[in-house]
């Protein structure tokens, strides 16, 4: 699932901002083992590394990709690339995102849930 110059998105509607951090949250046991986050349960992902992580809650909901991934890294890149496959717009609303960079998530064992749903991924380099 890693893979340098790919970028995978997903978005999301949660009640509130530590409600979505609290999906990310990656917790440790006594052995300061990690335990995977409900996203990674989620999604099946077993790793990621937490330095190519963008996280984005908004106060309102967004349908406009654009608006949606404004200021993320390489956006010049990325927004037409998930414009691309998505359209313009999206057919929800969603007041999240999570983009890992150098992760090219594979579709297969997907899992789309209530509050996220995966989108794609793209090129970004």
């Amino acid at each position: 699932m890693e893979q340098e110059g790919y970028l995978s998105l997903w978005v999301g509607t949660f009640e509130s901002n530590e409600d979505f951090r609290n999906y990310l949250l990656i917790p440790y046991n006594e052995d300061g083992d990690a335990i995977p986050s409900n996203f990674e349960k989620d999604f099946h992902i077993e790793h990621y590394d937490e330095d190519f992580i963008e996280v984005e809650f908004f106060d309102e909901n967004v349908k406009n990709l654009s608006r949606l991934l404004d200021g993320c890294s390489y956006d010049d890149v990325v927004i037409p690339n998930f414009i691309n496959i998505n359209g313009e717009s999206l057919t929800y609303s969603v007041n999240c995102m999570i983009l890992l960079y150098n992760f090219q998530y594979s579709t297969k064992g997907q899992s789309d849930l209530k509050y996220v749903k995966y989108l794609g991924n793209v090129r970004y380099k």
